[in-house]
């Protein structure tokens, strides 16, 4: 992913989008191997740039600098406590009584300064990281929703996104925790470094050579060791954290389907053993990060005599005084813990660099990188009103089954059309093609602008929301774009008109009114969500409908009802069914033939050629 790239599109309303594969894992998926964690540095820099370079920068670079800055500000403090500390020590070691009392002052005076710059330090770098969390999370659900994104990732591609939603709310904010939280450690432990060794250097220039190669060393050791092991199984339990998580939520939308097979038992077994799973690899993960924490007690008790001793001989010589040694074992151990501050934060560094793993594949899918183009040209326009395929060949997406070859058609404005064939033949795919879903093939399909367009599918989607919301979807806001797009806002007594006009007479009244909110998938039979379905294609009212099997659910009475009133509503219409009574409400029929053929007739021709098999 190229930064230029990256930072540009994100900026952008509209993202074109990277499809993926969810079957097929990719050959860079870091749960499936090891990795050293500088494999991971450059992606985390170009996610972490994207801010710094996007629509906010200023505010970013604003907060960062304050950050920076305040670092700086108690790095130079501490030095002067130090210092401070090193007076009233060797004052009460000496017995003197006044230089004590002055030390001690100092140190006040300093606190006095350092602990409210502390305070605000904090503050500054929580706010940096509620800024980055917002920005980053707001510019991937942008990208997410845009193009249909959340539908696209389903499709075959090069790549695994495994669980896109907890990616985006929980990878964001601990990335953006772990990188603030990090990358402040490192400018202070810089900060501390810089400031300390010059401390250290005029007391005793040896021990700053003998820490640096002590801290080289253990460095280098916790990394190849524990660092690219530690990385894996982070990734792992993020992944399958998110596996359980999305079996419980799935078990929750299809709670009644579940319970009418009584396929409790199977659910339980399948959550159960995604939890095997998570519990086998955070058990390694412990066992990794209990071998970490041995290795740093080691190394952190073995430092800890060192300042006493390597200055021990030369106060017992006189030649130094007690302070002195209190002052170099303080500024050792800053120096020490800023140089070793990868070893300390190792387990941290491990799982900032899982999250970049995961939000850098995520960014890699939803920002366009100059993928393969679409095949089959979709050309909307809102001076056409009918339905054009020209030359037009589908396959499905990833196994490349052939759905429809050399099929040309075209639907006249005020015409209706059929579809018909043997189940799983590819009836709904041709609307998923037609309405840019899928793309895998070639040809050109002419159509209304998307505005002028309406899809209803066999099973409605009820966003959450009142009843209000449920009538006027697919519309942004329950008064807004339905409004702007036909000049007035629909009144209540409109509304309810057109629940009694798809034999919803008293919805409103039972759930207590158009501001009710309830969970709409839940209170309403699948019957019902088809006749509210209805009910927003006739509010609508666009230029051409689609309806796969949008009335499989309702009785034939009602779905002569339905159709008598979408006949008067909206004259160009595209249905998928099975019911011999739709034929009376299409002017043609399109009849799959097997191994993508497709035969174009009028509903009488169809009626006519099913008499004379039949007899």
């Amino acid at each position: 992913m190229k930064q230029s790239d990256s930072s540009t599109l994100l900026d952008k309303p509209t993202v074109r989008i990277k499809v993926v594969d969810t079957k097929t894992p990719s050959v860079n998926d870091p749960g499936t191997v090891s990795r050293p964690l500088s494999f991971t540095v450059p992606k985390w820099w170009r996610v972490a740039t994207l801010w710094f370079r996007g629509d906010e920068k200023q505010r970013a670079w604003t907060y960062a600098a304050i950050s920076v800055t305040l670092c700086l500000l108690n790095t130079l403090l501490l030095v002067r406590v130090s210092y401070a500390q090193r007076m009233f020590e060797t004052a009460l070691a000496g017995k003197e009584q006044g230089d004590f009392y002055k030390g001690v002052s100092n140190f006040v005076v300093i606190i006095i300064f350092a602990a409210p710059l502390m305070a605000i330090q904090y503050y500054t770098e929580q706010r940096l990281t509620l800024e980055w969390r917002r920005w980053l999370t707001n510019r991937l659900l942008m990208a997410y929703f845009s193009d249909q994104t959340f539908f696209r990732l389903h499709i075959q591609d090069d790549h695994h996104i495994d669980n896109p939603d907890q990616r985006i709310c929980d990878d964001v904010p601990q990335y953006t925790d772990g990188s603030v939280f990090l990358v402040t450690a490192l400018i202070k432990k810089l900060f501390n470094c810089v400031a300390f060794t010059g401390v250290l250097w005029s007391i005793e220039p040896k021990m700053v050579f003998f820490l640096l190669t002590y801290a080289v060393v253990g460095t280098w050791l916790t990394t190849y060791v524990f660092g690219g092991r530690l990385m894996q199984l982070q990734y792992t339990c993020m992944q399958r954290e998110g596996d359980l998580r999305f079996e419980i939520v799935r078990t929750r939308e299809n709670a009644e389907s579940i319970a009418f097979y009584k396929g409790e038992s199977r659910e339980a077994s399948q959550a159960n053993s995604r939890l095997l799973r998570l519990v086998v690899t955070i058990v390694r993960k412990i066992q990794w990060q209990a071998g970490l924490d041995l290795w740093k007690h080691v190394y952190v008790y073995a430092t800890m005599l060192l300042p006493a001793l390597w200055m021990a001989p030369k106060y017992f010589a006189g030649t130094i005084e007690f302070g002195v040694i209190s002052q170099v074992g303080f500024a050792f151990h800053r120096i020490e813990a800023a140089l070793s501050v990868l070893i300390m934060k190792m387990a941290d560094f491990s799982g900032l660099a899982a999250q970049t793993e995961r939000l850098e594949a995520l960014l890699d899918a939803v920002v366009h990188q100059g993928h393969e183009p679409t095949r089959i040209q979709q050309v909307p326009s809102a001076r056409t009103q009918g339905l054009s395929l020209e030359h037009f060949n589908l396959r499905t997406p990833g196994s490349g089954h052939l759905i429809a070859k050399a099929l040309d058609l075209d639907l006249p404005p005020g015409k209706s059309l059929l579809i018909v064939g043997p189940s799983g033949c590819g009836k709904s795919s041709l609307l998923r093609a037609i309405s840019g879903l899928w793309t895998s093939g070639s040809g050109l399909v002419r159509c209304p602008s998307i505005a002028q367009m309406l899809f209803l599918p066999q099973k409605p989607f009820m966003p959450l929301g009142p009843l209000r919301s449920q009538i006027l979807f697919p519309s942004s806001g329950p008064r807004l774009e339905w409004g702007q797009r036909h000049g007035h806002q629909p009144s209540d007594k409109e509304l309810l008109g057109l629940l009694d006009d798809v034999l919803l007479p008293d919805l409103a009244h039972k759930v207590g009114g158009l501001e009710t909110e309830l969970e709409w998938g839940h209170v309403l039979s699948l019957g019902e969500q088809q006749r509210m379905a209805f009910l927003r294609l006739l509010l609508h009212q666009p230029a051409l409908a689609f309806l796969d099997e949008a009335t499989g659910a309702c009785d034939e009475n009602t779905e002569a009802a339905l159709y008598g009133i979408l006949q008067t509503s909206c004259q160009t219409f595209v249905s998928v069914g099975h019911r011999m009574q739709l034929l009376q409400y299409h002017d043609l029929v399109l009849e799959c033939t097997g191994k993508g053929h497709w035969q174009l007739q009028t509903s009488i021709e169809y009626q006519q050629r099913r008499a004379s098999q039949r007899a």
